[in-house]
C-alpha cells in the first residue's frame, strides 16, 4: 500500500511539473502548480515519516480511545526510542486535533 501511495505521489509530481511546464505564461497557474509541488512533497515525507516510524498505531491507538471515552480532552504519549545512556533528554509535541 505504502508503494502505491509513493507512486501515485510521484506520478501527481511529475504531472504537476509538466503542466507547470505546460502553463508559464499564465502567473496564477505558475503559483499553483508550484504551491501543488510542495505539497506534493510534503505528503511524499509523511508517507516515507509514517512508514519508518509507524504512525498509524498510534492514530488507531487514539481512536479506541476517544471511542471509550467521548469526554476526553487530552492524551498523553509518551514514546522511547532508545535506550537512556546518560540523561533522559525529553522534547514535547502539543497538536490540536480538532
Amino acid at each position: 500500500m505504502k508503494t502505491t501511495i509513493k507512486n501515485h505521489l510521484e506520478e501527481l509530481q511529475l504531472s504537476a511539473s509538466k503542466m507547470l511546464l505546460y502553463h508559464s505564461d499564465n502567473k496564477m497557474l505558475i503559483s499553483y502548480f508550484k504551491d501543488l509541488n510542495e505539497k506534493l512533497v510534503y505528503l511524499q515525507k509523511l508517507n516515507d515519516m509514517e512508514s519508518k516510524y509507524n504512525l498509524t498505531a498510534i492514530s488507531d491507538y487514539i481512536e479506541e480511545l476517544t471511542k471509550i471515552d467521548s469526554e476526553l480532552t487530552h492524551i498523553d504519549i509518551s514514546i522511547q526510542l532508545k535506550e537512556v545512556a546518560k540523561e533522559k533528554k525529553v522534547a514535547k509535541v502539543k497538536a490540536k486535533l480538532y
